[in-house]
Protein backbone atom coordinates (compact mmCIF):
# COMPACT_ATOMS: atom_id res chain seq x y z
CA UNK A 1 0.00 0.00 0.00
CA UNK A 2 2.85 2.37 0.77
CA UNK A 3 4.32 1.90 -2.70
CA UNK A 4 1.03 2.94 -4.32
CA UNK A 5 0.88 6.07 -2.19
CA UNK A 6 4.48 6.93 -3.06
CA UNK A 7 3.84 6.43 -6.78
CA UNK A 8 0.68 8.57 -6.73
CA UNK A 9 2.46 11.36 -4.85
CA UNK A 10 5.47 11.17 -7.18
CA UNK A 11 3.23 11.44 -10.25
CA UNK A 12 1.28 14.34 -8.73
CA UNK A 13 4.39 16.27 -7.76
CA UNK A 14 6.10 15.54 -11.09
CA UNK A 15 3.09 16.83 -13.03
CA UNK A 16 2.93 20.00 -10.94
CA UNK A 17 6.68 20.58 -11.30
CA UNK A 18 6.57 19.99 -15.07
CA UNK A 19 3.68 22.43 -15.41
CA UNK A 20 5.52 25.09 -13.40
CA UNK A 21 8.61 24.65 -15.57
CA UNK A 22 6.45 24.82 -18.70
CA UNK A 23 4.89 28.10 -17.57
CA UNK A 24 8.34 29.54 -16.88
CA UNK A 25 9.82 28.41 -20.21
CA UNK A 26 7.00 29.46 -22.56
CA UNK A 27 7.17 33.00 -23.85
CA UNK A 28 3.62 33.64 -25.08
CA UNK A 29 0.73 33.94 -22.62
CA UNK A 30 -1.43 31.64 -24.75
CA UNK A 31 1.26 28.95 -24.68
CA UNK A 32 1.47 29.26 -20.91
CA UNK A 33 -2.23 28.53 -20.59
CA UNK A 34 -1.71 25.05 -22.03
CA UNK A 35 0.33 24.09 -18.99
CA UNK A 36 -2.46 24.98 -16.58
CA UNK A 37 -4.69 22.08 -17.61
CA UNK A 38 -2.65 19.20 -16.20
CA UNK A 39 -1.78 21.30 -13.15
CA UNK A 40 -5.46 21.63 -12.26
CA UNK A 41 -6.61 18.13 -13.20
CA UNK A 42 -3.93 15.41 -13.19
CA UNK A 43 -1.81 16.64 -10.28
CA UNK A 44 -4.62 17.20 -7.75
CA UNK A 45 -6.32 13.92 -8.66
CA UNK A 46 -3.12 11.95 -8.04
CA UNK A 47 -2.41 13.73 -4.78
CA UNK A 48 -6.01 13.36 -3.57
CA UNK A 49 -5.95 9.66 -4.50
CA UNK A 50 -2.77 9.23 -2.45
CA UNK A 51 -4.37 10.93 0.55
CA UNK A 52 -7.55 8.86 0.26
CA UNK A 53 -5.47 5.68 -0.11
CA UNK A 54 -3.63 6.43 3.10
CA UNK A 55 -6.34 8.09 5.20
CA UNK A 56 -9.46 6.45 3.67
CA UNK A 57 -12.59 8.61 3.71
CA UNK A 58 -12.09 10.35 7.03
CA UNK A 59 -11.80 14.12 7.37
CA UNK A 60 -8.51 14.47 5.47
CA UNK A 61 -9.68 12.18 2.67
CA UNK A 62 -12.95 14.02 2.15
CA UNK A 63 -11.23 17.41 2.20
CA UNK A 64 -8.70 16.26 -0.39
CA UNK A 65 -11.48 14.97 -2.66
CA UNK A 66 -13.41 18.23 -2.31
CA UNK A 67 -10.29 20.26 -3.07
CA UNK A 68 -9.46 18.14 -6.13
CA UNK A 69 -13.08 18.39 -7.30
CA UNK A 70 -13.03 22.17 -6.97
CA UNK A 71 -9.80 22.38 -8.96
CA UNK A 72 -11.17 20.06 -11.65
CA UNK A 73 -14.27 22.22 -12.07
CA UNK A 74 -12.74 25.68 -11.63
CA UNK A 75 -9.43 25.16 -13.46
CA UNK A 76 -10.72 24.82 -17.03
CA UNK A 77 -13.29 27.57 -16.48
CA UNK A 78 -10.63 30.00 -15.27
CA UNK A 79 -8.27 29.03 -18.09
CA UNK A 80 -11.00 29.66 -20.67
CA UNK A 81 -11.96 32.97 -19.06
CA UNK A 82 -8.33 34.09 -19.07
CA UNK A 83 -7.88 33.16 -22.73
CA UNK A 84 -11.09 34.96 -23.65
CA UNK A 85 -10.05 38.10 -21.77
CA UNK A 86 -6.66 38.08 -23.52
CA UNK A 87 -8.39 37.61 -26.88
CA UNK A 88 -10.71 40.56 -26.26
CA UNK A 89 -7.78 42.76 -25.19
CA UNK A 90 -5.82 41.75 -28.28
CA UNK A 91 -8.81 42.43 -30.54
CA UNK A 92 -9.18 45.91 -29.04
CA UNK A 93 -5.52 46.64 -29.74
CA UNK A 94 -4.24 46.50 -26.18
CA UNK A 95 -1.00 44.61 -25.54
CA UNK A 96 -1.30 41.21 -23.83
Amino acid sequence: MSAAIDVLLAIGVAVELACCIGVLVMGDAYDKLHYLGPATIVGPVCIAAAIVTQESLDQAGVKSLLTAGLLIVAGPVLTHATARAMSIRQRDGEPT
